[in-house]
């Protein structure tokens, strides 16, 4: 998921404006915005950021399998792009029940208009937005700031994911484990996702009170190798059926090569566990023949996913030595059901799966 320039992640009405901007005006994206807010894009990501991409762009805005995204913007008098922020449905699974939900991301706003009253119209528009689509709950990653005042006014709504990582030294291989000794599981490589993942969903959806809705529909959205992104895929099998997968990706980051734990599920189990034991050693072994140097995944503590990351030698670390806060917040819109207004941030399952998607 992108940032805005000013490190501000979050959605949310504007704090000390200075400036009013009565020629800026908001609305939403329609198809000849495309270039503007891709020339914004590429001031903000850089040309070469697949966030600035015409292929990136479709694929988030027209290919989604819960709908089409919606774009509010802001405008100057020549109906030029200044600033926009992303909602994207998003079809979650709360508590027994599936919901149609949205992610806020993406918020970018040219220099020379984020301390202005433009801010504040991007943020009503995006507001109306969710009204209008009808859409009673939206998650986001916030600031810092966001993040110490959601403390305060309703920390249940608030939560910072761990990092964890894993160097990859030079001549030490993962340790044999249990999970890594079944033979009772496979684990393989696979190409796509196949109507097998639909069924390991209904054996898992109900593993954690909320989690984005893992059908083969969505991960083979979500993991779309557009804009060249390259996944790799492997799933965990016991008498053929599907225990867990985990999903990994290489990349760059700082001129260190990093090996992406992006999504782990298994089985809740203790023959998903062994799974998951099984995929963290066979993801080791891939990295490594990749020359990659650190594995780094974020998994929210309390799930079984986290222990297993854990047990094969992944360090939580320090929040001082992170590169990057994950700081997930999530806002309710429909306070009539109670499912949602009950809901806290300690029931959510969230991985790189979920930050990254937008």
């Amino acid at each position: 998921m992108g940032a805005d320039p000013s490190g501000e992640r979050l959605i949310w009405k504007g704090e000390g404006l200075e400036v009013k901007s009565p020629q800026v005006t908001a609305g939403l994206a329609q198809a000849e915005d495309t270039d503007s807010i891709l020339e914004l894009s590429v001031q903000v990501y850089r040309r070469r950021d697949v966030l600035a991409t015409r292929g990136d762009f479709a694929w988030r805005h027209d290919q989604n399998p819960a709908g089409r995204a919606v774009v509010p913007v802001i405008r100057d008098n020549r109906g030029r792009v200044l600033g926009f922020i992303w909602l994207v449905p998003l079809r979650l699974r709360i508590r027994g029940h599936d919901h149609l939900a949205a992610a806020g991301t993406n918020l970018v706003i040219h220099p020379q208009h984020r301390n202005t009253f433009g801010y504040t119209k991007l943020i009503r528009r995006f507001e109306q937005a969710l009204r209008d689509e009808d859409i009673p709950l939206h998650m986001s990653f916030v600031s810092k700031r966001k993040y110490q005042e959601l403390c305060k006014k309703d920390p249940r709504t608030v939560s910072t994911i761990p990092v964890l990582i894993k160097p990859l030294l030079p001549g030490l291989m993962a340790h044999e484990s249990p999970g890594s000794a079944d033979r009772e599981t496979t684990v393989k490589t696979v190409e796509g996702f196949d109507s097998s993942f639909d069924q390991f969903w209904r054996q898992v959806r109900d593993k954690y009170p909320v989690m984005a809705i893992r059908e083969r529909a969505f991960l083979a959205w979500r993991f779309n190798n557009i804009s060249q992104r390259g996944y790799h895929i492997l799933v965990a099998q016991v008498d053929d059926q599907i225990a867990g997968y985990a999903i990994l990706e290489c990349v760059t980051v700082r001129r260190v090569r990093t090996g992406l734990v992006m999504d782990l599920l298994v089985e809740d189990s203790a023959q998903g566990e062994a799974a998951g034991a099984r995929l963290m050693y066979e993801a080791e072994a891939f990295f490594r023949a990749r020359k990659v140097q650190v594995a780094v995944g974020v998994m929210v503590h309390y799930a079984a996913e986290y222990r297993i990351m854990r047990q094969a030698g992944f360090m939580r670390l320090p929040a001082a030595l992170e590169p990057r806060t994950f700081r997930f917040a999530f806002f309710v819109h429909n306070r009539r059901e109670r499912e949602l207004t009950d809901l806290s941030s300690q029931d959510w399952f969230v991985t790189l799966a979920d930050y990254e998607f937008f």
